[in-house]
Formats: structure tokens, C-alpha cells, sequence
């Protein structure tokens, strides 16, 4: 059973990838099209202005040359729409090859996305026999002496191999938290780097525009002695011209700091941005103890029952688990055994496990509030319908919650 739930996980994350694709094929297709409709009526106004008009109009051009040098430049112009038109025909060849690939792949992506229909349909069916099979086994071996003890031992057998799972989820959950940490602060570096560049670039252009301003002062008081000692006609047409280019200049040198001013805005905002986005998880200490992460429900089965490293919870049909403490979101994974699973980096090496949830309603990456709903609970046939398990984690060892 854990198998062909395995099995259908994949292929129904299959179909969702292959009718995904065939939407964007579709899309891509019907751009084509609209493109080729517009290159075949380019073409046929093209041929109708050919055949009717322009080889008169090529005649015409051509006869009214004055020589030979202009009978060769209107030549050029005639050759010159002639191979216009060309670029025409052959863009709109190259379109409709375009478009016989696009629908002759939308049809091998039809095909395909219909076998791995029939083959989700063909896991699902065998998965419910199996379910069946499974029901009425347990119904059997609940009956007899002999059955209930297979289903003790069974039972304990169960919980020891999900607890093995539990530990290589959270192990892998956790190099990757190291890992996401390194690569963050990897990441603070570049940025750190390149915001010393943008800075230093910018006090450059700061210091050209200074020396600009400076050559430009030294320039009008040069024109100003220059215009005092010509004639009176000569000096004011040199005023003129000297404060047009003057203003020329003041207007440019104003564009190139506003452009400065508006970039050093710019990398502010980044910056914040950047610091916002890779900004570390508060540490726990301040998120307050560990609340209960089921609203209207009750301990099932206490930490350490029957060895089990988890707290099972019961409650109400459609009871949504709730986030015990703030924290973000590790991991939001399916597992036949276990259902969903939901773990939470919650500061200081804690790290709380949600599992047998039917559903996830948080995606990796999340920063999620205390008491934020992660899922519907009754996803685990070892937990039971209507129930999940939590778990809390310090370091590599799981420890008893307070509640």
C-alpha cells in the first residue's frame, strides 16, 4: 500500500506537470497563429499591390532618372522594397513551420498526458483493492487471540520503523536548514560586495560631476573675460551663445545627478529589500512555551507510549493543526506511512514535526505565526483517522512537550 500511494503521488504530480505544459503549448500556439494571420494578410496586400500597382510605380521611377548615377540610386530603392517583400514571404514560411511543430507536439503531449491518466486511474484502483484487503485482514485478526497479538506486535514493530523515518526526515530537514544558512549568508556577502561597488561607483560619477562643474565654472568666467574685451555686437552674441550652452550644460549635469540621486534610491530600497528577505529567524526564547497544536482536541497517546517519540492528538473531524510556536516552514511533504508532514525551524535548535495530516496548507519557506493552521489531521492509517502526531525536537533529541 505504501507503495502504489507512493505511485500515486508521483504520476498525479506528473499529470498536474503534463497539463501545465499542454497549457503553455496551447498559449504558445495561439500566438503563432495570430502571428501567421497577420503575416498572410501582409502577403496578400503585398501580391495585390504587386500585381496591380507597383510595377508601374518601379516603371515610372525608373524612367524619370536624370542620369546614370540617379537611374542606379532608384534601382537600389526598387531592389531594395523588392527584397522587403521577400522578408516577408520567408517569415511567414518559418511561422507556419513553427506552428506545424507547436500543434503536432501538442498532440504528443494530448497522447501522454491521457496514459498517464489511464495510468493514475490503473494505481488508484489498485490501491483501493489493496485498502480492502488490508480492512479485512484486520478484521479477521481482530477476532481471534491469536490476531491480536500479530497486531500488538505489529503495532510496535509499526511504530518503531515510523519513528526511524521520523529521524532521517527531521536529520535531512536539518542539514538543509545548515545548508540554506550557509548559502544565506553567502548571499549577505555578495550583496555586501556589491553595494560597496554601487557606492563606489557612484561617488566616481559624484566626483566626474564635481569636476565637471568646475571645468564649467572655469569656462564661463573665461567667456565672461573674453566677452568684455570684444566689440559690443560681438560680446553680446557671444553672451548669447555662451549662456545657451551654459544652460546646456547646467541642464545636463542636472539629469546626470537626479540619474545619481534616483540609483542611489534605488540601491537603498535593494538593500532592504535584501536585508528584510535574509533576515534570521528571532531566536525561541521569546516565542513563549509550546502551545497545544490542536484547537478542540486531546492527548491521545502521552510522549513515550509503547516507545513511541511523539504525542498522538484526537480531535473533531475536519480539526485543523495549528503551529505551536512561530517558526519557519522546513518541510511540507507527503509520505504513504505518515501523510503529510509538516516541520518548523522554530529558533535555537527547535524544531516541532506535525504529522498525519491530510492535507498542507504551508509551502517551504513560509514564516508562519503561533497558532497558524498547517493542515487538516486523519491523513495516517498508523496514527488513525481524525488524528495526528506532534512532535518536539531539541537538537537531535525528541523532548516531551510541556503540555
Amino acid at each position: 500500500m505504501a507503495s502504489l500511494e507512493n505511485d500515486l503521488a508521483r504520476v498525479t504530480a506528473r499529470v498536474a506537470l503534463a497539463e501545465r505544459q499542454l497549457d503553455d503549448l496551447g498559449a504558445q500556439r495561439e500566438l503563432t497563429r495570430a502571428r501567421v494571420a497577420s503575416l498572410q494578410a501582409d502577403v496578400r496586400s503585398l501580391l495585390n499591390a504587386l500585381y496591380r500597382e507597383r510595377s508601374g510605380q518601379y516603371l515610372a521611377l525608373l524612367s524619370q532618372a536624370k542620369n546614370l548615377s540617379d537611374l542606379l540610386i532608384r534601382l537600389d530603392y526598387a531592389n531594395m522594397a523588392g527584397r522587403r517583400n521577400v522578408d516577408v514571404i520567408q517569415a511567414l514560411r518559418r511561422e507556419a513551420d513553427v506552428l506545424a511543430q507547436q500543434e503536432a507536439l501538442q498532440q504528443q503531449q494530448t497522447a501522454r498526458l491521457k496514459a498517464l491518466q489511464g495510468q493514475r486511474q490503473g494505481t488508484l484502483a489498485g490501491l483501493r483493492t489493496r485498502r480492502a484487503e488490508q480492512n479485512r485482514l484486520l478484521a479477521a485478526l481482530k477476532t481471534s487471540e491469536q490476531g491480536q497479538r500479530a497486531l500488538r506486535v505489529r503495532t510496535q514493530a509499526q511504530q518503531a520503523l515510523t519513528a526511524q523515518s521520523i529521524d532521517q526526515l527531521v536529520g535531512q530537514v536539518v542539514k538543509e536548514r545548515a545548508r540554506i544558512e550557509a548559502e544565506r549568508q553567502r548571499l549577505l556577502e555578495q550583496e555586501r560586495l556589491r553595494r560597496e561597488a554601487e557606492a563606489r561607483r557612484i561617488r566616481e560619477a559624484q566626483e566626474r560631476a564635481r569636476q565637471e562643474a568646475l571645468r564649467l565654472a572655469r569656462e564661463r568666467a573665461e567667456q565672461e573675460r573674453r566677452a568684455r574685451e570684444a566689440q559690443a555686437a560681438r560680446e553680446r552674441a557671444a553672451a548669447q551663445a555662451a549662456a545657451q550652452a551654459q544652460r546646456e550644460r547646467q541642464q545636463a549635469l542636472a539629469r546626470e545627478q537626479a540619474t545619481l540621486r534616483t540609483r542611489s534610491v534605488q540601491v537603498a530600497q535593494a538593500q532592504q529589500r535584501a536585508e528584510v528577505e535574509l533576515a534570521p529567524l528571532p531566536a525561541s526564547s521569546s516565542a513563549g512555551p509550546v502551545g497545544f497544536p490542536l484547537p478542540g482536541g486531546q492527548v491521545a497517546a502521552p510522549f513515550g507510549s509503547s516507545g513511541a517519540q511523539w504525542v498522538v492528538l484526537s480531535g473533531p473531524s475536519g480539526a485543523q493543526a495549528t503551529a505551536a510556536l512561530e517558526g519557519n516552514v522546513l518541510a511540507a511533504t507527503y509520505y504513504a506511512s505518515l501523510g503529510w508532514v509538516v516541520l518548523l525551524d522554530n529558533g535555537s535548535g527547535i524544531v516541532t514535526g506535525y504529522f498525519g495530516l491530510q492535507n498542507a496548507g504551508v509551502n517551504v519557506g513560509d514564516r508562519v505565526a503561533r497558532g497558524a493552521p498547517l493542515g487538516v489531521i486523519g491523513g495516517s492509517h498508523i496514527f488513525g483517522l481524525d488524528r495526528m502526531a506532534f512532535q518536539l525536537r531539541q537538537g537531535t533529541q525528541a523532548v516531551a512537550p510541556s503540555f
